[in-house]
């Protein structure tokens, strides 16, 4: 099972639609925030997609039907996901950490750094996928996420 997550696109709307593009067939397209208007117009390209979201602080107030916090459950994993400024995870991965474990998840998906990264922590998987957008440290990418009978396989790619 393919999972694409993606994060940060803040108004590349194009980036998503590529992702979209390059990715045909996954089982679930995930948004983490922050671009939650763009996941939403380039969706409409590709109907027939599974899609989720979360809303980031920088999405505008009109977006406030869209929830902060998703839970889904793919595969046999429990999968939490949000933007991440909830968590305060530019100064540490404590408080997602904690906020999953109490959800009894597998994988914490988060955005809001813009930095890739992937760590395992005791039977729980942190996993940000970086930007759809380059920065100025980091080059613009996504995450795709396959989940198999032998276990958990995130693998960050560039865009």
């Amino acid at each position: 099972m393919r999972i694409i997550v993606m994060s940060d696109s803040h108004g590349s709307t194009s980036r998503v639609r590529q992702i979209f593009t390059d990715n045909p067939g996954a089982e679930l397209y995930l948004h983490l925030g922050d671009g939650a208007a763009d996941f939403v117009k380039a969706g409409w390209l590709f109907p027939s997609t599974a899609r989720m979201g979360v809303r980031g602080n920088c999405d505008p107030s009109r977006d406030l039907d869209i929830p902060k916090t998703g839970l889904v459950e793919l595969g046999g994993k429990r999968i939490f996901f949000t933007h991440g400024d909830l968590y305060r995870v530019k100064h540490g991965l404590d408080e997602l950490e904690a906020a999953a474990r109490e959800k009894g998840a597998d994988i914490a998906l988060f955005g809001h750094t813009h930095t890739a990264l992937q760590e395992y922590r005791d039977g729980l998987w942190l996993i940000n996928p970086g930007s759809v957008l380059d920065g100025s440290h980091t080059p613009a990418g996504y995450l795709a996420l396959d989940i198999t009978p032998a276990g958990v396989v995130p693998v960050h790619r560039k865009i």
